[in-house]
């Protein structure tokens, strides 16, 4: 069992105390990743994460046209595969509609604030690089400084 302590407000959403419906059953089957998003959504508040998104979706638009990306399907001239960590972990673009989700945490965020009809219309034609165990969209994936070396 784990014990934390409670909260000196009252409210901070965070605590047991505070969030027992959010920490009941439903918590329990997400992964570790996803309850970490939902924490960072809450520390960011509702106008940050409006304005993240607004931001990426700037991005992700010249992203695309910059390449001629329009869908997986239509790749424009998107490199096909991206080798990382000297050559040694590929990353393959995912070249039809998906259900994977960006695994950078400001992407994860957007997703989870984001409707249903945008996670099966939006989010299964978005340019997203797999190795099979990591996501990353475009944008996250080839931005400037480069996302950190990541270990398995």
């Amino acid at each position: 069992m784990v014990y934390s302590a409670p909260c000196f407000s009252g409210d901070c959403g965070f605590c047991i105390n505070c969030c027992s419906n959010y920490c009941g059953k439903d918590n329990v089957s997400k992964s570790g990743a996803w309850r970490t998003t939902e924490d960072l959504t809450k520390f960011l508040g509702k106008n940050r994460v409006d304005r993240i998104t607004m931001d990426y979706n700037k991005i992700l638009k010249g992203w695309c046209s910059e390449r001629g990306f329009r869908n997986p399907h239509d790749t424009g001239s998107s490199k096909e595969t991206i080798l990382v960590k000297n050559g040694e972990v590929k990353y393959d673009l995912v070249k039809e509609k998906h259900k994977l989700v960006c695994d950078d945490s400001l992407c994860r965020v957007m997703y989870v604030n984001c409707s249903e009809r945008l996670h099966s219309t939006f989010y299964p034609s978005l340019p997203i690089y797999t190795n099979g165990r990591l996501n990353f969209c475009g944008p996250c994936f080839t931005r400037t400084p480069t996302p950190p070396d990541i270990t398995e």
